[in-house]
This record gives C-alpha cells, sequence and structure tokens, in this order.
C-alpha cells in the first residue's frame, strides 16, 4: 500500500529540511531563529559564568572586573535580541 501523495510530500520536505540544516542547523534551528537562539545561548553563558565567578571568587579574578566586562555584552545582547522584533 503506498502513502497518499501529500504524506509522501511532506516526509520529503522534513527529510530535505534536515540535510540542509546540519549539525548547527539542528542544535539552533533554522536560519529565521537561529541567530536569536545563538545570542540567547551566549547570554545565559555569560550571566551564569559572572554569577559563578562572583559567588566562588575565581583565583586572579576580581567579580567587579568580572561584571564590568560582562555587563556591557549581556546589553548588547538584549537590545539586539529586543530590538529585532
Amino acid at each position: 500500500m503506498t502513502p497518499p501523495k501529500n504524506e509522501e510530500s511532506s516526509r520529503l520536505g522534513d527529510e530535505e529540511i534536515k540535510l540542509n540544516a546540519g549539525f548547527l542547523g539542528k542544535l539552533f534551528g533554522d536560519k529565521n531563529n537561529a541567530p536569536s537562539n545563538i545570542a540567547g545561548c551566549i547570554l545565559l553563558l555569560l550571566i551564569g559564568m559572572s554569577i559563578y565567578g562572583t559567588l566562588f571568587e575565581l583565583k586572579g579574578v576580581d567579580s567587579s572586573e568580572l561584571w564590568k566586562f560582562t555587563v556591557p555584552v549581556i546589553n548588547l545582547i538584549l537590545g539586539y535580541l529586543f530590538g529585532k522584533g
């Protein structure tokens, strides 16, 4: 028994999308959402790194210096994410 035409074309379309996406496409999504998803991942990493550095006082890194670096980058990413809409 052969599948109906619309199911077969839908399945082939899904396979084509998966092949075009590649590894990073599977991780971050399609080309429309990938920049926002990547920026969000970087934002979470920076916030996590800064909180970790503040709570556990890393050797050789002053927490105020860490925040002086990360706050402008966090603001830049937030501006990108909210200004993109």
